[in-house]
């Protein structure tokens, strides 16, 4: 076997030349070229909120439908108006100053300025009327009676029926949308789409081939109309009663299922759609190109990579340009630029923290500059159980809309923004992405200064950190998710989404026939000293350890955590072993202990006997290896204040405190500017000792380790994972949100954000 000549052949290779190798690796290498508006009639995308709202089309009245149905002047910061006696499940701001529109069983015009009711529209059936849409423009609405009908009236003085257009009771409905204008109507029937003009008596029927229509969605221009079918979105020019583009994602791209569209821009040029459950993605609504996918994440504790999470309020900005939502496992509000696919700055910080607040209201201004958000729970005890109306640019809550009060209560603006966006800057404008979806593992080569990085693209990439070079780029079958280099560098291992582990034989690039764990996605990987044998950690309990010359399981660990299933009294005597999957692992190098990590604690392996050790010798109670050529393992210890601790080295060959550095407090390790999450501590050094570097929660700090004195301390957006090349010049600091950072030990300045040139969102 190629593999097995190649692991001798490097196990017989002579210290001195091993470095002629390693050379030659790198200038082979460096010489390779570089790889290359929403309707203010409904409530948005997403899950409904509790609370109705509607704007007026400049944003200055709001109306509120709690328990009472309220009008709110912003610009006075006034209450206007208390309608009595309307539940509405449906509500608008009419283009007569001072007129309300009510749609429930039946369908009420008020005047609030005069306290009177207009017009009526008694029920006609057990279901409630739907408001299809209202036009300020012609004064007009169109009206679903059920699945009996549609009809159209004029408003103005006297409310006039115009049309009244009855439905095939026999033939479902699958789904039905008006243009804004109030002049086409679009019904879905079977496989057919009726296409209604409504300013005459002309129908369109448009077949669809591949699947049932459904999800009808009108632009805000009435330009185009969108509709779910199978995996795609049909964007329909609805004059023609024709096609003109389908937007698809495929697997790749990250396709989670069917799409469904959610808003359009303003100008009808762009689509948003959600993606299953945990992303939306924005097309161009007159190709049907995917422009972006955005992925609601958040940084699961002790995984090193962002995991999914869903939505549980969202409201998509009138430009589609911008998303603000509550993640389920975050509890705090965030805003989303949808057409970088970034996450950016929290709306709701300090003021949800911790607090796992409910929300029943999300709703963008029609400007977009304004957020109005009805919270119960939180910290700020202002907005906490009321409707409050946020400033978007500063982050903070500026007006509380009380309807027992006849003023709105005025909160004072944050003096500065909250803090999330790095402060060093990226070299330029572009985005300095390393790649084109969730970037998942990062390595550092231990004998060339050599960064290895993986992706959800499929994509495993080759630089030159300090140079800021991509050098080669290899696709993959499935998505990597775990990267590990052998001891002297001379071996890569892969491990994928599907369970497959991949080998490269680093000099030339060779790759060696793939190995398949049968573990599902693997999540660590780690080479025994030798080259031969290898630890698989996947989504499988049993941990194995592979032979890679004879391709055998050569022993099976079982990371044993404890089951909480017991009387809380005896819990010691009658707590169960069982398997735990194992999320990442650690080796001491220079010793025979290998450190397995799940969700619920550690275990210490003696690889010598693969026996369970409860502490070697000479290493502290909780650690972690600092890589290849560290004898040095890195801890926590408890610091002077109660509930302080202190990031350290620790010497095993004299069983003690190398260095003390960072002391830090549990709450300095969460994210600073809002949610509650905790990102951590980690450390690494440099191999020739020289410079160590700690990151807790977003501040890293570089530390001179022989003088124990901290050079430069700053601040990253969401950083996770640190490393350093293996000639000490460079610490690599790899984000959450797919951006490497490069900083110059030399100059204790960022050198630069690595860049694949190619990827752009």
């Amino acid at each position: 076997m190629c593999l097995a000549r190649a692991i001798n052949r490097l196990n017989e290779t002579t210290t001195m030349n091993r470095w002629d190798l390693y050379q030659k690796i790198v200038r082979v290498l460096l010489v390779v070229a570089p790889v290359l508006a929403i309707s203010s009639i409904e409530d948005a995308a997403g899950f409904p909120t509790k609370t109705l709202t509607a704007f007026s089309e400049d944003g200055r009245l709001l109306l509120v439908q709690a328990d009472e149905l309220v009008v709110w002047d912003l610009e006075a910061k006034a209450l206007v108006a208390k309608i009595p006696g309307l539940h509405c499940q449906q509500i608008a701001l009419l283009k007569q100053e001072g007129w309300v529109l009510c749609v429930e069983h039946s369908v009420a015009i008020y005047d609030w300025k005069n306290q009177a009711v207009v017009a009526t529209i008694p029920a006609e059936s057990r279901e409630p009327y739907r408001l299809l849409a209202y036009s300020s423009e012609t004064d007009r609405m169109i009206l679903r009676h059920g699945n009996e009908a549609v009809s159209v009236w004029q408003l103005g003085k006297k409310l006039i029926p115009l049309r009244h257009i009855a439905l095939d009771v026999r033939k479902d409905v699958t789904s039905m949308a008006a243009s804004p204008d109030t002049k086409l109507l679009a019904i879905a029937q079977g496989h057919t789409i009726h296409l209604h003009d409504l300013t005459s008596t002309t129908i369109r029927d448009l077949a669809i081939e591949g699947g049932r229509p459904r999800d009808l969605l009108f632009a805000p221009d009435s330009s185009h109309l969108a509709a779910s079918a199978g995996k795609a979105i049909l964007l329909i020019d609805p004059v023609e009663a024709s096609i003109a583009a389908r937007a698809t994602l495929t697997n790749a791209e990250g396709a989670q299922g069917s799409l469904t569209p959610e808003t359009f821009s303003r100008d009808g040029h762009r689509v948003v759609a959600a993606n299953g459950e945990w992303s939306y993605a924005l097309f161009n609504a007159d190709t049907g190109e995917l422009i972006t996918l955005t992925e609601f994440t958040y940084a699961a504790p002790g995984r090193g990579m962002r995991s999914p999470t869903q939505l549980r309020a969202v409201d998509i900005a009138a430009e589609a340009d911008l998303l603000v939502g509550q993640p389920e496992h975050l509890h705090t509000l965030q805003i989303w630029d949808l057409q970088a696919g970034a996450m950016l700055p929290d709306l709701c910080g300090e003021d949800c923290r911790n607090g796992a607040p409910q929300v029943s209201l999300l709703k963008w201004s029609p400007t977009g500059s304004k957020i109005v958000i009805g919270m119960q729970g939180g910290l700020n005890h202002d907005v906490d159980g009321k409707i409050s109306v946020w400033d978007v640019a500063s982050r903070s809550p500026e007006l509380v809309l009380d309807p027992s009060q006849p003023q709105a209560k005025v909160l004072a603006k944050r003096s500065t923004p909250p803090t999330f966006i790095t402060t060093i800057p990226s070299p330029s404008a572009a985005p300095a992405f390393v790649h084109a979806r969730a970037l998942r593992a990062v390595a550092t080569s231990p004998s060339a200064n050599l960064l290895v990085t993986c992706g959800d693209d499929g994509l495993l990439k080759l630089w030159d950190p300090g140079q800021g070079t991509l050098l080669r780029q290899l696709a993959l079958p499935a998505p990597a998710t775990a990267l590990a280099f052998s001891a002297d560098g001379a071996i890569l291992a892969v491990g994928t989404l599907e369970g497959d582990v991949r080998l490269w034989e680093t000099q030339t690039w060779r790759e060696f026939s793939p190995y398949s764990s049968r573990q599902g996605r693997i999540n660590a990987l780690q080479f025994i000293p030798g080259n031969r044998l290898l630890v698989v950690a996947g989504e499988h309990p049993n941990v194995p350890v592979v032979d890679l010359v004879t391709r055998t399981v050569v022993r099976e660990l079982v990371h044993a955590g404890r089951s909480s299933a017991c009387v809380e009294t005896n819990c010691e005597k009658n707590r169960a072993l069982r398997g735990e999957v194992v999320n990442s692992l650690s080796f001491l190098d220079g010793s025979s202990f290998l450190l397995t990590i799940s969700e619920s604690g550690r275990v210490v392996w003696d690889i010598s006997t693969w026996r369970v050790v409860e502490k070697p010798a000479g290493i502290p109670e909780g650690w972690s290896g600092l890589g290849w050529k560290q004898p040095l393992v890195w801890t926590t210890t408890r610091s002077s204040g109660p509930k302080a601790f202190t990031l350290a080295v620790w010497d095993t060959k004299h069983n003690k405190v190398l260095a003390n550095l960072d002391a830090f407090t549990k709450r300095d390790t969460e994210i600073d500017h809002g949610p509650p999450v905790v990102l951590g501590t980690s450390m690494a050094v440099d191999p020739l000792q020289r410079w160590a570097a700690t990151r807790v929660g977003e501040h890293i700090s570089v530390w001179d380790l022989p003088a124990q004195a901290k050079r430069k301390t700053f601040h990253v957006k969401t950083p996770y994972d640190l490393y350093w090349t293996s000639d000490g010049k460079h610490l690599i600091v790899a984000t959450l949100d797919r951006k490497i950072l490069v900083w110059s030990a030399e100059t204790m300045e960022p050198a630069h954000y690595l860049r694949d040139p190619s990827v752009t969102r």
